[in-house]
């Protein structure tokens, strides 16, 4: 999210997570002159998550706290020992991983004690999403205890058959270009009706 009127709008739906991106080369980079009261704005039933990319330990920090985040999700090679540093100081942490036929879901073990919850995503050569899907039969080589997110180019067109994934660590899905009018401006219809559906799944 970036939009404050957008932010206003999707605060009134039942949703999970909202996400900030403070990723400079990203289209919805949150910069310093952002006001803090757009993202403090948040309900508390509503976690709010900052997005990283290869950032600095002691960045990150500072960022976290400004704007009371309650998860940090980050989006690139950051270590497991990385992870470790800033779980120490009590940041509840998202891991992101981009997944295809090569992907090997050994190497998550290292993390796990670290983090509270992984993100799947489709694979691009940029840092971010690629409002691209990925083929979810891989998800069923992922035998970890650590929830995920679904993520990678989910939209109405395909958010029920996502909702047909099995995965019992399946814990939800991260929902961002599909339904956006512009970088950091959600769709209100597009996204409540992806709410709906998925309040309403029953498989």
């Amino acid at each position: 999210m970036k939009n404050p009127e957008s932010i206003k709008e999707i605060n009134q739906l039942d949703i999970d997570f909202m996400g900030f991106i403070f990723y400079p080369k990203s289209k919805r980079y949150i910069d310093e002159n952002f006001p803090v009261a757009n993202i403090l704005s948040v309900p508390k039933s509503i976690k709010k998550v900052g997005v990283f990319v290869n950032e600095s330990l002691s960045k990150v920090v500072e960022i976290q706290q400004k704007y009371s985040l309650d998860y940090v999700q980050l989006h690139a090679d950051e270590s497991p020992e990385y992870c470790e540093e800033l779980n120490e100081k009590g940041i509840k942490i998202i891991k992101a991983f981009q997944i295809d036929t090569n992907f090997n879901f050994d190497r998550l073990t290292a993390y796990e004690k670290w983090i509270d919850l992984f993100v799947f995503d489709s694979p691009t050569p940029l840092y971010g999403g690629s409002g691209n899907s990925f083929n979810w039969a891989l998800l069923l080589d992922y035998q970890g205890k650590t929830p995920f997110l679904l993520s990678g180019g989910l939209g109405l067109h395909n958010i029920k058959q996502a909702l047909e994934c099995k995965h019992p660590m399946l814990a939800g899905f991260d929902i961002n270009s599909k339904i956006e009018i512009d970088p950091g401006n959600k769709d209100i219809k597009q996204a409540a009706k992806m709410q709906e559906i998925i309040r309403n799944f029953e498989g």
